[in-house]
């Protein structure tokens, strides 16, 4: 009787190992982090167009900028004229709007969109992934014949707008190729495409992203990042309230 279960201890272990995913390329956070600092720089300015379309074609457009470092972001709106001024600050997990009619600077959260269309605060302002999930490898997977690593993410806290990310990555490029995003019941809520990145001289200086509404395909917002450039000193004090309250120029 010992020797039986024994034997079904051992194979059931033995199962279990070879069930498990081991991610060819070393360290699975190494490699999310290497990726996220190629995609948008850890300190970096960058220009940004949004698209929204809505069922039966009608579109709203937006431009802006932001600002990031670290774990923190700025995103000021400068177009149409109507938005001008809005802007959404993350201090770490801590988020603010400032409204672009008044000027008044409100709390809010990462699951809100204070912008509009199918971009969430989070959206806005997440460029550190592995700050904000557990990163675990499944494998890899072929989408529109890229071949990918396939990787699947829990959020670390429950502020976050998405519980659950599947994530794909082009192996060969090392770039993002696909998010779907779950809420905390595991239900879908939104694909984002990445269809479009341009390097030049070994840095990505645009991306394009398409952020799909699941339960409603019609609904998308076309998201342009582009003229990324590193900026060795950025103060502290522009991701702040106060300095945002300030109404002073973002540069």
């Amino acid at each position: 009787m010992y020797k039986i279960l024994l034997f079904y201890i051992v194979a059931i272990s033995t199962v279990s190992a070879s069930c498990e995913s081991i991610f060819p390329e070393g360290d699975v956070t190494a490699y999310i982090k290497g990726i996220d600092d190629s995609f948008i720089p850890n300190i970096c300015r960058a220009n940004i167009k949004i698209v929204d379309t809505y069922g039966g074609n009608t579109e709203k457009k937006s431009e802006g900028f932001f600002v990031r470092k670290g774990n923190n972001t700025v995103f000021i709106q400068s177009k149409p004229e109507s938005k001008k001024n809005f802007a959404l600050l993350r201090m770490g997990d801590v988020f603010y709007t400032r409204l672009a009619n008044t000027g008044r600077v409100i709390i809010t959260s990462a699951t809100d969109n204070s912008r509009g269309g199918e971009t969430s605060n989070l959206d806005l302002t997440r460029f550190n992934t592995t700050d904000d999930y557990y990163i675990n490898y499944v494998g890899t997977e072929s989408i529109e014949k890229i071949e990918c690593y396939k990787f699947e993410m829990t959020a670390k806290n429950r502020k976050l707008a998405y519980g659950f990310v599947d994530y794909w990555i082009d192996i060969k490029k090392r770039l993002p190729v696909k998010k779907d995003f779950f809420s905390l019941s595991k239900k879908v809520l939104k694909t984002c495409y990445i269809y479009d990145i341009a390097i030049e001289n070994d840095r990505v200086c645009s991306i394009k992203m398409k952020y799909v509404d699941v339960l409603k395909p019609s609904e998308n917002s076309h998201v342009t990042i582009a003229d990324i450039n590193i900026i060795r000193n950025i103060p502290d004090v522009l991701f702040t309230k106060e300095y945002l309250e300030s109404g002073r120029p973002y540069k």
